[in-house]
């Protein structure tokens, strides 16, 4: 249980955000941690408005003024790309970037989680599992045993990641992608939905199917 509650601020008012919203308060449902102030949107066109009931609150300069320990920042912003330029944006105010796991998510003791990790409903963490910085695992997925997910990286809905494998920085896994044991999947891929990853998968490709192939 948290020793206080986290007044946060979710990045990016859109579809995944108002999810992250929806995280925080099944959250508190367990115990109070997550106050949510808002969202900071970079489309100046929801400035002012309100989704599901909290208010759009301004753009990236907003956290201009607020000072260190004032507010966390949560990223409701599936792409990879974006959550590294928003960081690097982000991070030279000094604000934390705290992780979000929902509570009906399932995992052992030996999973580590970095800042500004996202860990949604449904999913199963078995042992010996290393997740990076500002990662997003979405509804549904397994990760087994001694698998490493690096930085920035964003798994779908109902992904399958068998043990030993290994996600480097900024890999995209689409709906459904299955990964066989011991698989490496080199930085900023994507992998599309549905695919069954059954050799390595070199770094900036974009790999679909089963098998899942890439253009040379």
């Amino acid at each position: 249980m948290k020793d206080k509650v986290q007044r946060v601020v979710i990045v990016g008012a859109g579809g995944f955000g108002r999810e992250v919203l929806w995280l925080c308060e099944e959250a508190n449902n367990e115990s109070p941690q997550w106050d949510v102030l808002g969202f900071i949107d970079e489309n100046p066109e929801t400035w002012g408005k309100e989704t599901c009931g909290r208010p759009v609150l301004g753009g990236l300069q907003w956290l201009d003024n607020r000072t260190r320990g004032d507010v966390g920042i949560l990223f409701g912003v599936g792409s990879p790309a974006v959550r590294k330029r928003l960081t690097e944006r982000l991070a030279p105010l000094g604000l934390c970037f705290p992780s979000v796991i929902h509570p009906g998510a399932r995992h052992s003791n030996f999973v580590t989680v970095g800042d500004g990790t996202i860990v949604t409903a449904g999913n199963i963490i078995t042992t010996q599992v290393s997740i990076g910085a500002m990662v997003i695992v979405n509804l549904g997925c397994t990760i087994g045993h001694d698998v490493v997910i690096e930085d920035f990286c964003t798994i779908a809905p109902g992904c399958n990641i068998s043990g030993w494998s290994k996600l480097r920085t900024g890999v995209e896994l689409g709906t459904r992608v299955a990964i066989i044991p011991g698989r490496v999947v080199g930085e900023w891929s994507v992998i599309g939905a549905g695919a069954v990853v059954t050799k390595d998968i070199p770094s900036h490709v974009t790999a679909v199917g089963i098998p899942a192939r890439w253009k040379e």
